[in-house]
């Protein structure tokens, strides 16, 4: 087998559409020749089943993935899974037959899937007359009025007799011209529409590469499983190749998953590039030939990149949907009753629970969407920012939305440096949301001050809580640090105040405050303990701790504390590190013993201090001595 080792040529994506036994087959196999009808139930009731594929080179390096559609109105969930990523469709007309109801569905489904391109192919003509053609011929034309076909060329053709078949290669070959290059920049994304197994191959999936490129060896998403696979194997039409992407056919031997794991309509991806959820914010517009009710809350089948699931289609800003007289669109949410994967600007097609029938197609506007109410106007609003389609202020509500969990600058497709956001370590946040959140925090602070006058700031942990940050302490913490610029104030170790010093004193706490650090100061080493330490100070503010005192000492460096309870003046302390650095100057261990000796403290204060001088790495534990700790030095030169 030859290896494609790079992809040369335009590819693209036709869908052969049209109602049951009306030659789509019978065309493809005229033109490609490949029988797409490869089940032996197919071949034995002379219709498509499922859906068929076949490759047909227009030359030039132009090639065509054709995927043949079941025309069998039991069948058209399978041709709407065949829909998605069809750059150009052949609507298949049989002449003797004209227009039938299949063929205004599928043209419907293939219109609000957005195509863009196709054909118009009348086939069998050798079974009638010029007279039945022309008729025929005008109803197609009168079909595809307002759609994407119309003023689209109509070909006449005979698969059995050959006629025509040239002339549509040609007309083919001029509406791909006129297609764009489909691109293989951004991630990959194949919608699973076959599962099997090969022996020595392993498991093997298919489908319409929607987009980017997948090369051997990539890793890749399984969604809505959360599974990572390896690509062992790249095929385009049965040829392995370096590479596959947009616009093609592919087949992918994956390393990482089990045949009986995965369902059509599963999709392979690059990591994280889909919203995966079941919830979703869309547009929808009943199809031309619907002329029923869509009420709210309606249960629904909804068949999105060929996965079917079941929901309820939530109507926002209408009451309901009426085919005769009544509003044929409206922004609305689906919740559903299994995951669907998604992206931005998606298509979907709604049909009814029972009977099933095809109502309404719809263009996904937010694939990660919350509970909304009905007629809530700012939510409406939202909605239309992201419709109009401004990248920017589309980006910039995406930011929006995401609150105060952010949003990953992976995801973000919009400027980081946009005035509207704020950069946060690896995500964005909308600039309004924090300063909002800056100036809530103050109030908080303030509220804090009055409450204990005594203490730096409110706690960052407790601000976490109140602002109901759905991250971690490290995240609040860098957040923090922006806010602090935004808000005007201060972090302060594990506090947030409104300045370094604090809250201001007024004359009664100042006074009490200062007999504290001067009784502090002269007990020295020699800690009474809180209780008598509480006594020897006198009374307090009413309502006001000790520890708040001793606290207030702390924060503002003018006293240490050493354990829950056991605190020093911090020139005391100084005091003793002068006199380690003088020991440890002429000796390399400190045994506890001569620690007592140099301090005069008995054990129940002496081992407690020592640990403190550990922790701050004044000292080291080194089995049963102390060495002199790295911080010892640093505080010489200070």
């Amino acid at each position: 087998m030859t290896k494609q080792r790079e992809r040369d040529g335009r590819f693209f994506i036709l869908g052969a559409a049209g109602h049951v036994d009306h030659g789509k087959t019978a065309l493809i196999t005229a033109l490609t020749g490949t029988n797409t009808d490869r089940l032996k139930e197919e071949q034995e009731r002379g219709i498509s089943i499922e859906l068929g594929f076949a490759e047909f080179a227009l030359g030039d390096g132009l090639v065509l993935g054709v995927v043949d559609m079941p025309g069998h109105e039991r069948f058209v969930k399978q041709m709407v899974a065949g829909s998605g990523g069809v750059d150009l469709a052949l609507l298949v007309v049989a002449a003797d037959e004209s227009v039938m109801p299949q063929t205004v569905e599928h043209l419907a489904i293939l219109d609000t899937l957005g195509v863009s391109g196709g054909v118009v192919v009348m086939t069998k003509i050798d079974l009638v007359d010029e007279e039945l053609l022309a008729v025929a011929s005008e109803e197609a034309a009168e079909l595809v009025a307002g759609t994407f076909l119309e003023g689209k060329p109509i070909v006449p053709v005979s698969a059995v007799a050959g006629t025509g078949l040239e002339a549509l290669q040609a007309t083919l070959r001029t509406e791909v011209e006129a297609l764009p290059e489909r691109s293989l920049a951004g991630p990959f994304r194949l919608p699973i529409d076959r599962i099997f197994s090969l022996p020595g191959v392993g498991v093997i999936v298919t489908g319409t590469c929607w987009r980017g490129a997948v090369h051997s060896g990539d890793h890749l998403q399984i969604e809505p499983l959360g599974r990572k696979v390896r690509v062992r194997e790249v095929q385009v039409h049965g040829r392995v190749s370096e590479v596959g992407g947009s616009g093609q056919r592919l087949a992918l031997a994956l390393h990482g998953v089990k045949k009986e794991d995965l369902s059509r309509g599963f999709q392979a991806i690059s990591n994280d590039s889909c919203t995966v959820g079941r919830r979703v914010d869309l547009r929808i517009e009943l199809l031309p030939h619907y002329r029923g009710l869509v009420k709210n809350r309606q249960r629904v089948h909804v068949n999105h990149a060929g996965r079917e699931v079941l929901g309820r289609v939530v109507l926002l800003d209408e009451q309901q949907l009426s085919g005769e007289t009544g509003p044929r669109t409206c922004l609305a949410q689906l919740h559903l009753e299994d995951d669907l994967i998604m992206q931005t600007g998606d298509r979907l097609v709604l049909r009814f629970y029972s009977p099933v029938t095809s109502i309404a197609g719809g263009v996904i506007l937010n694939p990660g969407a919350r509970p909304h109410k009905r007629f809530d106007q700012k939510v409406l609003k939202m909605l239309a920012i992201r419709e109009k389609g401004d990248p920017l202020e589309v980006f910039r509500q995406n930011v929006k939305t995401a609150g105060l969990a952010g949003l990953a600058l992976v995801d973000a497709d919009g400027p980081a440096d946009d005035e509207a956001v704020v950069r946060v370590g690896e995500r964005l946040f909308h600039r309004q949301l924090l300063m909002d959140l800056a100036t809530r925090i103050g109030a908080l602070i303030t509220a804090y001050a009055q409450r204990f006058p005594l203490r730096l700031g409110i706690p960052k942990e407790e601000t976490r809580r109140k602002c109901k940050f759905p991250g971690g302490p490290n995240e609040w913490n860098a957040l923090c640090q922006v806010l602090s610029q935004l808000g005007g104030w201060v972090v302060v170790g594990d506090r947030i105040a409104a300045s370094t010093a604090g809250p201001p004193l007024d004359d009664g706490l100042t006074a009490a405050v200062q007999r504290r650090e001067g009784l502090l100061r002269e007990y020295g080493l020699s800690w009474p303990g809180l209780e008598a330490f509480s006594a020897a100070a006198g009374p307090g503010a009413p309502d006001t701790r000790e520890e708040d005192y001793l606290r207030y000492l702390v924060d503002r460096g003018r006293a240490h504390q050493i354990n829950s309870d056991f605190y020093l003046h911090a020139e005391t302390l100084t005091d003793l590190v002068q006199r380690l650095r003088t020991y440890f100057g002429g000796e390399a261990d400190l045994q506890f013993g001569t620690f007592r000796e140099l301090c005069g403290l008995t054990r129940k204060l002496g081992i407690p201090l020592l640990e403190f001088l550990d922790q701050q790495g004044l000292t080291t534990r080194v089995g049963d001595v102390r060495q002199a700790g790295p911080a010892l030095g640093k505080a010489a030169q200070q």
